[in-house]
């Protein structure tokens, strides 16, 4: 298949455009360019055990797209370079969200209430305003106080910075780009003005950054990768609340509101205390990934051994050659997941559901991989989940709404990601619980009852 046949595949059919047969783990394909894409689930796992060693990451590739480098101001992005600079980058970046980390329970369930009392009872442009959410979230837990960041600027921006790399994708995606500057231009502005930046600078420096490599791994990894990357999750999420059983979600709803009553609000031991929240996040997760493709390269001829349903497999790999592992398909292999097609919001809960976990790859990792400057996993995994199993807490406990229409996945809209195939729009929204809002979060309740009348 051409490069330009592929590409229209690609961009008309999604994943379904390199849907696997189950015969073939590690099949030839062209999405715009030739390919070989892993879509079993223990090669998937082979192969990022393997990053750095016998695949490695192209610096400014993603493998099917790349990054603008004017809008990460000439610094590589730490999931896309490699070696002694990868470690570098990733160190800082750990350190920056590790104390971030901490401050996201407390952080989500005030940036959840403050948006939602300016929403009124049917709030339009719903995943802008999820984005908003989790900015307000993210940003004060890195940058600390500082001029607002509207969610228009982040999506826009968001929208700029990646481009494809095939070549006749790239043409299409040439665009007038001047709206996307000026946002860009904006959030660098507010970044380099915000409360703790001088701190940040400081603790890059210390890690052997200059100012530009340390305000560039900022930029790509708060606003592209936390803030629009989990923003694609929390709708998802979102969407898949709406779509199970009034049963299933008062299930939800008493597990999330006896442990936030007994801990008096949202903190690091409620979230703990949420197994049902937890195992439906993972597989909103694994149903609709975001991350959909992980792009690494050959840098020499090489065999890749690993171990599928059928026994002992090997495939030999041509120097320079792109692989793809498609965490979309990766996560509905049959022979780890059994109805790989059905929502199946227990499926982590549990002894069997914990050595599932073991097969779940996300965020550029295995889920049980813990983050480290020596492999790609996400060095905010933990912000996260956090953040999704807080939003998800919240919104089910106190919260209830009507969608204009349910939401469909067909996995055939790639730029949707995560989202369903429809934009999410909410046809009404109310206050399900007020007593217990008003009980668990009496700051915020009169605000939110009031404008959700």
């Amino acid at each position: 298949m051409g490069n330009t046949l592929g590409a229209f595949r690609f961009m008309t059919r999604g994943n379904q455009s390199y849907a696997p047969d189950r015969e073939e783990d590690f099949a030839e394909k062209n999405i715009g360019v030739p390919c070989r894409v892993v879509t079993g689930n223990k090669v998937a796992q082979n192969v990022v055990a393997n990053i750095g060693n016998i695949l490695t990451r192209e610096e400014f590739s993603f493998g099917i797209a790349v990054p603008r480098r004017d809008f990460t101001g000439g610094v590589c992005p730490s999931n896309v370079t490699t070696g002694k600079t990868h470690e570098k980058y990733k160190r800082f970046m750990l350190e920056v969200l590790s104390k971030a980390s901490g401050e996201i329970p407390v952080l989500i369930a005030k940036s959840v209430l403050s948006n939602i009392s300016q929403w009124g009872s049917a709030p339009r442009d719903f995943e802008l305003k999820m984005m908003a959410v989790v900015a307000d979230t993210l940003i004060p837990s890195i940058f600390g106080q500082s001029t607002p960041f509207e969610a228009e600027e982040i999506d826009l921006y968001a929208s700029g910075v990646i481009e494809p790399t095939a070549p006749v994708l790239k043409q299409l995606s040439r665009m007038n780009l001047d709206k996307e500057r000026q946002a860009l231009s904006s959030i660098v502005a507010k970044v380099k003005t915000s409360e703790r930046y001088q701190q940040l600078l400081d603790l890059g420096k210390s890690h052997g950054l200059t100012e530009e490599e340390t305000t560039g791994q900022l930029l790509f990894t708060a606003f592209f990768n936390g803030i629009a990357g989990t923003t694609v999750n929390i709708v998802g999420s979102f969407a898949r609340l709406a779509s199970i059983s009034g049963e299933d979600r008062e299930e939800l709803r008493e597990e999330a509101l006896a442990a936030l009553k007994k801990h008096g609000g949202l903190t690091p031991e409620a979230l703990g205390e949420m197994p049902k929240v937890e195992s439906f996040v993972l597989e909103s997760l694994r149903a609709n990934p975001s991350a959909l493709i992980w792009g690494f390269v050959a840098p020499r001829p090489t065999t890749l051994k690993y171990t599928a349903k059928s026994g002992e497999r090997e495939v030999e790999i041509k120097e320079g050659e792109l692989v793809l592992a498609s965490s979309y398909w990766v996560l509905r292999d049959p022979a780890v997941f059994d109805k790989p097609e059905d929502f199946v919001w227990r499926r982590f809960l549990g002894p069997e559901g914990e050595a599932r976990r073991q097969d779940h790859v996300v965020f550029m990792g295995r889920l049980n991989d813990t983050p480290a400057p020596s492999n790609y996993m996400c060095p905010g995994k933990d912000a996260a989940l956090s953040l999704l199993k807080g939003s998800v807490a919240i919104f089910n406990t106190f919260f209830g709404w009507e969608l204009q229409e349910p939401p469909v996945w067909t996995g055939t809209k790639f730029l949707r990601s995560a989202m369903p195939d429809n934009e999410v729009k909410i046809k009404k929204f109310w206050v399900q619980h007020p007593e217990d809002l008003k009980d668990i979060f009496p700051s915020h309740a009169d605000d939110i009852l009031n404008a959700l009348v």
